[in-house]
């Protein structure tokens, strides 16, 4: 008879007020995942509000969530650029987590899609977009790949968005390919899907879909599906139809113009060979479609 694995017992979030070390004192918890807790923390040091991504406690055995924690704030600490999170250290000892700038606003998904704003409006979109850009440049000419770039990874607050959670975010090399296929579904290009080679265009599949939701009102260009697993009888796994193309989200939104709508198709068409190459070209695709927004 096979033994099963004794499910972990999820332990209760930290309280408000208690000390994750000498330094940082829990103000709020702001959320969080199966593995970790976010709480807003201030930092006596610093003098400030910061945001910790705390390993829940359950998880601090596992070597692999240790390392995810240690990675994702050595990266971070690699980066500074205005449209990504700033990390100001990373710790593995007793509360294991990475220490980070507090970013004002809301996300994206809390900010448009659950209708907290009236609208976001058609500048507003090619803001976020135009922001989101600039940080995949920098990203990718420090030699890392995003890979998961979507609505609630991004904070936007007075005109300005900015890129987090670096989670799942890979050193870069030619002819790469991932060591699984982490992501968010409806996000993810078919290369991060079937585990192929990835590069610079991959990161233009989540932004483009981005946009399109931005554009069209909130509506996904592909839908997803259940498809079988292979050589695992009767599992599924939930992915994108590839196979249908996305409308333009003109037929969503009759206010987007042609050329805007293009741009988002290009960044998240199936086919990488037809996506923007790099961010770059998105961002000079952009300008010259959202000109006739400043005439």
């Amino acid at each position: 008879m096979t033994q099963q694995r004794k499910r972990r017992e999820r332990e209760p979030v930290l309280d408000d007020g208690y000390w994750l070390d000498q330094d940082l004192r829990i103000v709020e918890h702001l959320g969080g995942s199966r593995k970790v807790d976010v709480y807003l923390c201030r930092s006596v040091p610093l003098k400030k509000l910061v945001t910790c991504k705390v390993l829940r406690p359950e998880y601090r055995i596992d070597f692999s969530s240790l390392q995810a924690v240690l990675e994702e704030g050595e990266i971070l600490l690699r980066l500074r650029h205005p449209n990504v999170v700033e990390a100001y250290g990373v710790e593995l000892e007793d509360h294991p987590r990475v220490v980070m700038e507090h970013l004002p606003g809301e996300t994206i998904t809390s900010a448009f899609f659950s209708g907290n704003y009236q609208a976001f409006n058609t500048q507003d979109a090619v803001t976020v977009a135009r922001d989101i850009a600039s940080a995949l440049t920098y990203v990718h000419q420090q030699e890392y790949l995003h890979l998961d770039v979507k609505p609630s990874n991004v904070m936007y607050h007075d005109g300005h968005a900015t890129l987090f959670d670096f989670s799942v975010a890979e050193e870069y090399s030619p002819n790469q390919t991932l060591r699984n296929d982490a992501g968010t579904t409806e996000y993810i290009a078919p290369e991060q899907t079937y585990r192929r080679e990835v590069d610079h265009s991959t990161a233009m599949f989540g932004l483009g879909v981005l946009f399109y939701r931005l554009l069209s009102g909130g509506e996904l260009p592909y839908q997803v599906i259940e498809v079988e697993v292979e050589d695992e009888d009767g599992k599924t796994k939930r992915q994108l139809d590839y196979e249908i193309e996305p409308l333009h989200p003109s037929a969503h939104n009759p206010q987007i113009s042609q050329d805007l709508g293009n741009v988002a198709l290009t960044a998240l068409r199936a086919d990488r060979s037809e996506r923007f190459p790099t961010p770059l070209d998105f961002t000079n695709a952009l300008t010259l479609a959202a000109q006739a927004l400043l005439e």
